[in-house]
């Protein structure tokens, strides 16, 4: 068994000065090919040095020469590599996960709002006189074209569009609707 190794088993720390000198370019090209992708240079580095403390914490259950402990050591890195890139991809599902149910809040939130506000311009338009609250509700609460509108009330389109303009002028001087826009 090659000299550092026995001193590395020992617990000597100069054996793993010199583990860490001679294979951390080694080591750190197999955690730069796993991680460079999807993490950052802040991932490897971490990677690397969960290497080498492993490499400390165990090299009592290695035996081998020096070209065994290559293999064992990259293989170290190899796996550390891979355990830290489906960490890091399960964060990020997570994350992706929080997100979305943030969005899904956000948009109930929006919904009971817009409900809230559609029920409160219902009011308003139930002010307006008969002619022009059967336009507004044929227009935006029945998704009424223009022209679906002037058909079915024996109009012309022109006509809905200007009454369509003067509604929203009168319901815009309202105090609760003006409340709302300021």
């Amino acid at each position: 068994m090659t000299n550092f190794i026995r001193k590395l088993q020992q617990g000597q720390e100069q054996a793993l000065a010199y583990v860490v000198d001679t294979y951390m370019s080694y080591v750190k090209v197999i955690a730069k090919k796993i991680l460079h992708r999807s993490c950052g240079n802040g991932a490897v580095d971490e990677c690397v040095n969960d290497v080498f403390l492993a490499v400390w914490q165990n090299s009592i259950k290695f035996n081998g020469n020096e070209q065994e402990f290559k293999k064992w050591i990259g293989t170290i890195a190899k796996y550390k590599a891979i355990d830290m890139f489906r960490k890091q991809q399960k964060n990020e599902t997570v994350s992706l996960d929080q997100t979305r149910e943030q969005e899904d809040n956000e948009t109930v939130e929006m919904l009971y709002l817009r409900k809230e506000q559609k029920e409160s311009l219902l009011m308003e338009i139930q002010t307006l006189p008969d002619s022009e609250r059967e336009l507004f509700l044929m227009k935006y609460y029945l998704d009424l074209s223009n022209g679906e509108i002037a058909a079915a009330l024996g109009i012309t389109k022109s006509a809905v569009e200007n009454r369509l303009y003067r509604g929203k002028k009168k319901l815009m001087e309202m105090p609760a609707i003006k409340e709302r826009l300021e």
